[in-house]
């Protein structure tokens, strides 16, 4: 088998880290660009924010049959607003491309497992009559209320030949809102909430709890040199051999859509699966910046600085809206280093997912802590 150091190292080349003038080149072509865009009548396409599903539900976007439209109807494309940087205002389209200028001169590392950490939120309906639902999008009505619950998840992805690790904790459920907390009381203040048999094989009641739960860590054989962010069938030599062309890696995309989800529109899609790939993939720093060039290309997005993700880091959130789903889908960068944080989506299943770690390690996989870190 190829060694994986040298097979990084031959893909990725050796690139210096990034300097001010590329930060500078990247915002002058998108700036100007913008302008012809503008000069043809086109408008000013900005950037598409993407939800990761990891344990989540599949959202909206994805689902057969929903939506007919071509590729660009389902994308709302409200005014591009943008943080102030000293007396010059950005863009979420310009966000994204400082993003890519620093992600793709990061270093590419090695390791025995592709190891990512993930904190994520679900809400559960809780109606008057203590029944409780997945994930959020029911009403909870008079008498009833909502909990949020965080769960932090850890895959340990092996190499061909090895194997794969996959551990999950609850840190318990709590009311989401103040609202939700007055009615949680006024319905006696309970602990538990039973939500029925799971869709397993062992049809368990999935009793959810307001305090933190034991770790389950289980080894999946058949998970080893398996990204389903390319499809099920994901490799890593699917991965190293990603394009760093946005418009290649467009079409690459595009081939894995109509494989997972030909329902879906391009847009909805391309968002998706791109941070998808800057999340849950070893993508080359290269195409990892294209990943970030292909959405700063997408249209229809408002951008929010200054918005804290659920490990209480802060980043510039962009925006996306997708009407025809009644779905939003907000991507949380942090444009100093062009790390994408968190990710999150409402409407259909609501809930976010921040990134805690995400990268290879030679460290001995094991379950998730029992905390945020």
């Amino acid at each position: 088998m190829t060694d994986l150091k040298s097979l990084l190292e031959r893909a990725a080349g050796t690139d210096p880290v990034v300097t001010d003038d590329d930060v500078a080149a990247d915002l002058s072509r998108g700036r100007r660009a913008a302008r012809r865009r503008r000069f043809a009548g086109a408008g000013l396409t900005t950037v598409a924010a993407a939800v990761v599903v990891g344990a989540l539900a599949v959202p909206l976007a994805f689902a057969p049959g929903a939506h007919s439209g071509g590729s660009d109807s389902a994308v709302s494309a409200p005014p591009a607003t943008g943080p102030a940087t000293g007396s010059v205002t950005m863009s979420a389209g310009e966000v994204l491309l400082v993003a890519a200028a620093h992600e793709e001169k990061a270093e590419p590392t090695t390791g025995k497992y592709f190891r990512v950490r993930k904190v994520q939120s679900r809400e559960w309906t809780v109606m008057a009559d203590g029944k409780i639902v997945c994930c959020g999008s029911i009403p909870a009505g008079p008498g009833g209320y909502k909990l949020r619950e965080l769960t932090v998840t850890e895959s340990w992805t092996g190499l061909k030949g090895g194997t794969a690790w996959l551990g999950t904790r609850s840190l318990g459920a709590h009311p989401a809102t103040a609202a939700d907390e007055a009615a949680w009381r006024k319905a006696g203040a309970p602990a538990s909430w039973n939500a029925g048999p799971t869709d397993t094989s062992t049809k368990h009641d999935q009793v959810i709890s307001s305090k933190p739960g034991k770790a389950t860590f289980l080894e999946l054989k058949d998970d080893a040199d398996r990204y389903t962010a390319l499809g099920i069938n994901g490799t890593l030599q699917d991965v190293l051999a990603l394009p760093a062309d946005p418009a290649q890696l467009r079409t690459r995309l595009l081939e894995v859509k109509a494989a997972t989800a030909p329902d879906a529109t391009e847009a909805a899609a391309l968002a998706q699966l791109s941070a998808g790939l800057l999340s849950d993939t070893p993508a080359l720093p290269k195409v990892r910046g294209a990943a970030f060039r292909l959405l700063a290309g997408l249209p229809g997005a408002t951008v929010q600085p200054n918005v804290t993700d659920l490990s209480g880091r802060t980043g510039t959130a962009v925006g996306f809206s997708f009407p025809a789903y009644q779905l939003k889908l907000r991507l949380i960068v942090d444009p100093k280093t062009g790390k994408l944080l968190s990710s999150s989506h409402t409407g259909g299943k609501n809930g976010d997912s921040t990134i805690l770690l995400s990268g290879w390690t030679d460290a001995t996989p094991e379950a998730p802590p029992a905390a945020i870190k």
